[in-house]
């Protein structure tokens, strides 16, 4: 019967969730002239602090966010929990909280297997970390919601978007409700006299939401002082600025892809989430985040994503060493809470390195798109050791292919297009007449974007993640 009750209660949350958020809080609907200025932005050196153009910044109202915790949460304070209280507090006790002062933010460039090295590192002994991307909104959730308490926003933390209340208690490795609430508890029970000082900061909310995600899965590092590994994905100068302020010792980890496999790869993600701008989206941060967050050169590492599934040992090794953790043969498992990690769809799926998966894709890339590509991202391709024509080394054979091709649609953007236009028949005139105007404003900014990149790169030149 309480099992029922739970299921019922997270059916109803869900429903709640997906009629108060819809696509308000994933992808807020922007206008022309707010689609325009975002890619002027992302023109001018001064305010190119982000790989991901503006596009969140709708949140739930705070105190319908809180109402639907309670709801969810109602049942577990109708029960005895006495017991699986005092165990988790046993669990919490194992930890030094406030000792955890190393972290590492993993980055990614487009489809680049950011998810899957934190699989990697994910059953270390010494790591805790929010599985998928689950950690992505830390920062921001913290500061649009300061005037919760820390035990509100442990618990309303997992509330802010559909996503999140998918990746904490359904999916492949959820957390059941009663012990994600125990482990909130736990965590007052030893630490509810700490200064308030401390308690309410923002580095606490970090250390401490991770700390009670483990105990909640009933996972035990060996460490009191493990390592917090951080999916901030983005590329995003803010965010690695606030990180850093927070914890000294923090660290950046970039993966890499082929920038050819990684346009067309990263566009078919991309067009779901952003539909008409999509290919906008792409070549703006193919050109942005394949360099590392300003001032942190010397604390981040790239990785490659063809090294993950060609020479995982090596690679894993390397990362361990640099992070100064033992290494282990768990770093050769993809998994998440003891689940492996499931990539593929329908008979086409594995876990872990696939050799199949570092072969270069030009499915969504035309040959003039190479062309281009490879003249404006030059030092990517060589700074990071993947095939491109070595003509492509002169200046003047990069200006001179921009010159030529720049003014042709890519692919990517044909297919947008296409997918857009599908939808002609069924949509009035003025919505037509709204889409093709935002067809020739993604045209427009691919075309100032590559040559605005490649002039920067030809005249100042560019420093590019360089491999260690």
């Amino acid at each position: 019967m309480a099992a029922g009750k739970d299921i019922n209660a997270k059916q109803q949350c869900r429903t709640t969730v997906d009629r108060e958020l819809g696509d308000a809080v994933l992808i807020p609907k922007a206008g022309l002239a707010s689609d325009f200025q975002k890619f002027w932005q992302r023109l001018s050196p001064t305010t190119r602090e982000s790989s991901s153009l503006p596009s969140f910044g709708t949140y739930p109202a705070q105190e319908s966010m809180m109402q639907r915790a309670r709801d969810f949460f109602r049942a577990e304070d109708d029960k005895d929990t006495t017991s699986l209280v005092a165990s988790k507090t046993e669990d919490i006790r194992r930890f030094d909280p406030a000792g955890v002062q190393r972290v590492v933010a993993i980055c990614a460039y487009g489809r680049s297997g950011s998810v899957l090295l934190a699989s990697y590192l994910d059953g270390h002994e010494d790591v805790v970390t929010l599985p998928h991307h689950l950690g992505q909104h830390m920062y921001p959730f913290f500061e649009r919601y300061t005037s919760l308490c820390l035990r509100d926003k442990l618990l309303a933390y997992p509330f802010m978007s559909i996503d999140n209340f998918d990746g904490f208690f359904e999916g492949e490795t959820p957390v059941a409700a009663a012990d994600y609430y125990a482990a909130v508890n736990a965590l007052f029970e030893v630490c509810g006299n700490w200064p308030t000082e401390y308690l309410e900061s923002r580095p606490a909310f970090v250390q401490l939401l991770h700390l009670v995600y483990s105990v909640a899965h009933g996972l035990r590092p060996k460490t009191p002082n493990p390592l917090i590994v951080y999916a901030q994905l983005m590329v995003d100068d803010p965010l690695a600025k606030r990180l850093v302020e927070d914890f000294p010792q923090a660290r950046f980890i970039h993966t890499l892809r082929d920038p050819i496999t990684n346009c067309g790869r990263f566009f078919t993600q991309t067009l779901k989430l952003r539909g008409i701008m999509a290919a906008g989206y792409v070549i703006s941060h193919l050109t942005f985040a394949d360099k590392p967050h300003a001032g942190m050169e010397s604390r981040t590492m790239p990785v490659r994503f063809e090294d993950m599934h060609l020479h995982l040992e090596e690679t894993m090794r390397a990362v361990a060493d640099w992070l100064t953790i033992p290494y282990r043969s768990s770093l050769l498992d993809s998994t998440f809470n003891g689940v492996p990690l499931v990539a593929g769809q329908g008979a086409a799926k594995w876990s872990g390195a696939r050799p199949e998966q570092a072969v270069r894709d030009s499915k969504n890339v035309s040959f003039t798109d190479r062309c281009v590509l490879y003249s404006v991202l030059n030092e990517d391709f060589v700074a990071w050791n993947y095939p491109c024509p070595k003509i492509f080394k002169y200046s003047l054979v990069r200006l001179l292919t921009c010159t030529l091709f720049l003014l042709i649609p890519m692919k990517i953007e044909i297919i947008a297009a296409r997918t857009v236009a599908e939808s002609f028949k069924s949509e009035g005139l003025r919505v037509a007449i709204n889409r093709l105007s935002r067809i020739c404003i993604c045209r427009v900014a691919i075309m100032s974007v590559l040559a605005v990149e490649l002039y920067r790169r030809l005249v100042f030149g560019k420093q590019v993640l360089a491999m260690r």
